[in-house]
């Protein structure tokens, strides 16, 4: 019986999408009536193919990969923000992601975590902090970015 059991659930778990570090952020405040978000993945995304390129100079970056499954939060309540943001900064320090400044003309401040290398990673953390809300975007998949110099 026990065995059988075994048979028929051992397949299911091999199905299931990994748990990231970061579910448990997104399920302590998802539920929060000031607090938006949502999360989507299997057969709505069906392994989305990423391929982006975007170039600095003479350096041009390529990211590739499959996203597998996104979340989302955002905060606008002005009475939460700040002690929002300093919480979901302060986690994802914390689980040790590495974190990456991400420049912006308008002088609103954007930081990414990922999981992983600079090169090869699984999970992508965007924290936007602007004066109206904040907004922590999370990517999990299976992501590449590579560099190519162009000399002409």
């Amino acid at each position: 019986m026990k065995k059988t059991l075994f048979l028929l659930l051992f397949p299911v778990a091999l199905m299931a999408q990994p748990k990231g570090l970061a579910d448990d952020l997104y399920e302590e405040y998802e539920p929060k009536p000031y607090i938006g978000g949502f999360s989507f993945g299997g057969s709505l995304l069906s392994a989305l193919p990423l391929d982006i390129d975007f170039a600095n100079g003479d350096l041009e970056r390529t990211l590739n990969g499959e996203i597998k499954r996104v979340q989302w939060l955002r905060v606008s309540d002005e009475r939460y923000i700040k002690e929002i943001t300093d919480d979901w900064q302060k986690f994802l320090d914390r689980a040790r992601y590495k974190r990456i400044e991400l420049d912006d003309d308008d002088g609103d401040v954007h930081i990414l975590y990922i999981r992983g290398s600079r090169t090869k990673f699984d999970e992508a953390h965007f924290l936007v902090k602007e004066e109206s809300n904040t907004i922590l975007i999370t990517f999990y998949g299976d992501f590449t970015l590579s560099k190519t110099l162009h000399e002409d």
